[in-house]
């Protein structure tokens, strides 16, 4: 009988009757921004706001984690990045002081961009996304998210959750010189290290060896350039550029160069 009830288990369900409730909602903002209805817009914004704000959380908290093992979920989480700020340039301009015919005319183009994109977002998620992490997700992940989600709601209650801060998006570039001749056995070089992600550059000269050794990380190793052996046990790989390799923690092995090999190692 329990494996019976687990089986029909769906994750997204309480998610999709918010997209129907979210439906009715922007019909309702549609039709008070065509009737130059500023102050029902302004009520209506508001509420949207705290459904999406909560919706939007139990999806990047909850499911959107359980599911990228599978899926990434990148590209869904970018998307509601866009329309929060969409959102919020909306709301902005339905707050100004002065609203004249002007200004009327772009909060009406402004705020059917928004609900066209939002309209998008909800079929791409209940066409493509949703469907699959019900395929792809187990009975006992689905029920882990149908709790998680829960807890938030109650969590949000009739305040809601607040709107996170946009993600802070940045990049380093390193410039490596594939050129330089190794002049010791082993060269190596730390291009980063942020506790999380660890890059290293490392130059093993021909005919020397790195001797076997492990790590507590997770390791890829990428052959930039050179020619090599890369051994584990009685295995061995050929080393040439392009080559990678994954590593699981503690893997003890080895390198040997026949010509200057390149290497970058990334250690997460």
């Amino acid at each position: 009988m329990t494996s019976k009830l687990a089986s029909n288990l769906i994750a997204c369900e309480s998610l999709i009757r918010e997209h129907r409730q979210m439906e009715q909602r922007l019909e309702s903002l549609e039709r008070a921004i065509s009737e130059g209805d500023l102050e029902q817009a302004r009520s209506m914004m508001a509420q949207i706001e705290l459904e999406i704000n909560t919706h939007f959380a139990c999806e990047e908290q909850v499911l959107f984690p359980a599911v990228s093992p599978y899926h990434p979920m990148v590209l869904m989480e970018m998307e509601h990045e866009e329309l929060r700020a969409l959102k919020t340039q909306f709301q902005d301009l339905l707050n100004q002081s002065e609203i004249g015919d002007a200004e009327l005319g772009v909060i009406q183009t402004t705020g059917n961009h928004f609900i066209s994109n939002m309209l998008d977002h909800i079929g791409r998620e209940d066409a493509g996304i949703f469907p699959a992490c019900e395929r792809s997700l187990s009975d006992s992940e689905k029920a882990s998210v149908i709790t998680g989600m829960q807890s938030l709601r109650e969590k949000a209650g009739d305040v809601g959750l607040p709107t996170p801060s946009p993600s802070v998006r940045s990049f380093e570039a390193f410039k490596i010189n594939l050129q330089n001749i190794a002049e010791k056995p082993l060269f190596s070089e730390r291009l980063l290290d942020n506790g999380t992600l660890e890059i290293k550059h490392l130059i093993i000269k021909a005919g020397e060896s790195l001797p076997s050794h492990w790590s507590l990380k997770q390791g890829i190793l990428v052959c930039l350039s050179g020619d090599g052996i890369f051994r584990v046990n009685q295995e061995q790989v050929d080393l040439k550029a392009g080559v990678s390799i994954v590593m699981s923690p503690q893997l003890l092995h080895s390198i040997q160069a026949h010509a200057d090999c390149h290497l970058l190692l990334l250690l997460i």
